[in-house]
């Protein structure tokens, strides 16, 4: 017998993620707070970001990734020490 929920996708993002291993710095508090995190996957809307403990983390920051523009973040999801991310345009 095969549970049919478990081969269907529960990702809600609409966009497709890719797998990445990237160093990212997390900063917030006008750049007084800098956290060192880890990019675990990365799509054109988001990303999941591990870090080395769990942290209490603002509604918004800023996720510096080497390589890459800066991105505005949006906290969507927290557990243990990984962390669901949504990017928002700076347009508004």
């Amino acid at each position: 017998m095969t549970d049919d929920s478990s081969s269907q996708s529960s990702d809600r993002r609409g966009k497709e993620r890719r797998i990445a291993l990237k160093s990212g710095k997390i900063l917030y508090n006008q750049g007084k707070t800098t956290i060192e995190c880890r990019i675990r996957n990365i799509s054109e809307g988001g990303a999941r970001l591990e870090l080395g403990t769990p942290q209490l983390l603002p509604h918004t920051f800023e996720l510096h990734i080497a390589g890459m523009p800066v991105k505005q973040c949006s906290l969507r999801w927290a557990k243990d020490n990984l962390v669901g991310v949504q990017f928002v345009s700076e347009q508004q």
